[in-house]
Order: C-alpha cells, then structure tokens, then sequence
C-alpha cells in the first residue's frame, strides 16, 4: 500500500474522482450483481494513479456490507 499525504486539490479532480468511481462501481456491480457498491475517493485516486502507470489488472476485493451492497477495497 502507498503513503497517504494530505494535499489542497481542485474541485474539478475531485469530480473526475466522482466519474472515475462511478465508472468503475458500476462495471464491478454489474459483474458480481450487486445493487450497491461504495468506492472512496482514495481508492478512485489510486485506481487513476494505476491507469496512468499502465497497469493492466487492478486487484480488489469487495467488502460485503449488505446482501447486495459492498466497498471496495484494494488488496
């Protein structure tokens, strides 16, 4: 896992959070047929970093939470 640091961002990173983690929920929620799933902005910004570097397997686990309902964490 990487270092956390806290840092002043612009709102309009903070919404590209928003999209990039709703994009990646609703592909997860569709393949594991989930009604809900929590992403956390730390992970949408390390799901970014990912894609940026490259990464081709991002490797997660789903929380449960509910029945249908989960959080998504890195592993």
């Amino acid at each position: 896992m990487g270092k956390t640091k806290q840092i002043r961002i612009d709102e309009s990173l903070i919404d590209v959070f928003g999209k990039i983690g709703k994009e990646f929920a609703d592909k997860i929620k569709k393949e594991y047929n989930l009604d809900e799933l929590f992403v956390p902005y730390s992970l949408t910004s390390q799901i970014m970093a990912a894609k940026y570097d490259g990464v081709k397997t991002i490797n997660f686990k789903i929380r449960k939470t509910g029945k249908k309902r989960g959080t998504l964490e890195l592993e």
